[in-house]
């Protein structure tokens, strides 16, 4: 009986003792398997600081140099004005036939570029008394000093430009020159040479013999003219424009514009010559032209082509 229960004790140690000890290695393995499965421990590394985007240094490409812009392209004046030259060049060609020659200049008042045909200097007739009429407003005192009566010297004035009359820009030249005919043409060639009218000289008073010399322009004298009196650029430029707008011999340039268009002129003409100088206030804008035409054959036929070029010039402007 007591061996039973000795061997019973040792079985029940036996089962204790296992046990625990599966409990111990049961405990031991969880324990190792929680440590596996924990979170890993995160070393943050510091991110280098971010420079400015002006500061940052880096290694590009070498840039291309930019390849140089075109040349700009023709302004639309030059480009209007060369279209004009290439129209009058083709109508001188087409349709002129009054003999000799015959020049053309014409321009927008607000614009540099002149579209011209043969600026020559050619013979001025009438002409001549714009220089006249400017280089009087220069010497304006000198020359009213003369006045038999007040207003004198503009009455001469306006009837040297309105009716063309010749007398009228005799007696001025004459006192222009303080009573010396040469000395007032002298004059009047200084004031040409001054505002930059090459191509104007003034030889022979009006109506006299031209067999030793004689009174010049061209187109482009003409136009500049014109283009400085509508800018306010010579002494009495407003008055001679409203006296150019009282013209009364408006048979050419006036005549080849459309019905209600203004415009001021100044003729010239001999027996083998004929010009006119004009400026024309169109509606697409205020603009100069001036033909002049000498040694003709035909003056009528003269007449016609510059009426004819005038409308052609309006047309175009």
């Amino acid at each position: 009986m007591k061996k039973k229960v000795i061997i019973l004790l040792l079985v029940l140690l036996v089962i204790i003792g296992t046990s625990a000890g599966i409990f111990i290695l049961y405990n031991q393995a969880v324990a190792d398997k929680e440590e596996k499965t924990a979170d890993p421990i995160k070393i943050e590394i510091p991110e280098k600081p971010t420079e400015p985007e002006e500061e940052l240094k880096k290694e590009e490409e070498p840039q291309q140099p930019e390849e140089p812009s075109p040349p700009p392209a023709e302004t639309s004046s030059s480009s209007k004005a060369s279209e004009i030259q290439s129209r009058l060049e083709q109508l001188v060609n087409t349709e002129y036939n009054a003999g000799g020659s015959v020049a053309i200049c014409t321009g927008r008042v607000d614009e540099n570029d002149l579209a011209s045909v043969n600026s020559s200097p050619m013979q001025a007739a009438s002409l001549i008394k714009l220089y006249v009429a400017g280089c009087v407003y220069e010497n304006y005192e000198k020359v009213t000093a003369y006045d038999s009566y007040g207003g004198e010297t503009e009455n001469l004035i306006k009837s040297m430009i309105t009716v063309s009359d010749n007398t009228s820009c005799n007696t001025l030249v004459n006192r222009l020159g303080d009573g010396v005919d040469q000395n007032g043409m002298a004059l009047v060639n200084q004031y040409c040479a001054a505002h930059g009218f090459s191509d104007t000289h003034m030889g022979r008073l009006m109506l006299h013999p031209n067999d030793v010399d004689d009174n010049y322009t061209s187109v482009k004298d003409c136009c500049n003219f014109l283009k400085m009196a509508n800018a306010g650029q010579l002494e009495g430029s407003s008055t001679i424009l409203d006296y150019m707008n009282q013209q009364e011999r408006r048979g050419k340039i006036p005549s080849g514009l459309p019905a209600g268009v203004s415009s001021g002129n100044k003729t010239g003409e001999l027996s083998d010559v004929e010009n006119d100088a004009a400026i024309v206030y169109a509606d697409s804008g205020t603009y100069v032209l001036c033909v002049m035409s000498q040694n003709l054959s035909d003056a009528y036929t003269a007449r016609q082509f510059i009426i004819r070029t005038s409308s052609v010039v309006y047309e175009m402007m």
